[in-house]
């Protein structure tokens, strides 16, 4: 695998502080509140689809298959999948972050 233990742990890393807000979104009871709330998280999210796009753009020999691989890494590392919604937190963020680069689809 081209990206090793510490890489993983760097990815683990960014994405975690936006899986745990969005653990946080799951206890809102209204939509506006949700609406609120989103938007308090925007710099958040646009910093880590940022940060894990560049991550994986700044390697040079790359390609999907590797991605896809750190991307089942991820979707099993016990930081970000201690529930269904935090995997699928993770797995949204992977496609919204990959999408286009390399071949990657969702």
């Amino acid at each position: 695998m081209i990206f090793g233990p510490d890489a993983v742990t760097a990815f683990v890393d960014v994405l975690k502080p936006l899986v745990l807000a969005e653990r946080q979104a799951e206890s809102i009871e209204t939509h506006d509140a949700y609406l609120r709330f989103r938007e308090g998280q925007k710099s958040l999210n646009d910093g880590v689809l940022g940060s894990v796009r560049a991550m994986v753009a700044q390697i040079p020999d790359v390609d999907r298959d590797d991605m896809q691989e750190l991307y089942d890494v991820l979707l099993d590392h016990p930081d970000l999948a201690a529930t269904v919604s935090d995997r699928a937190v993770t797995g949204a963020i992977l496609n919204e972050a990959w999408g286009g680069l390399h071949g990657w689809t969702k």
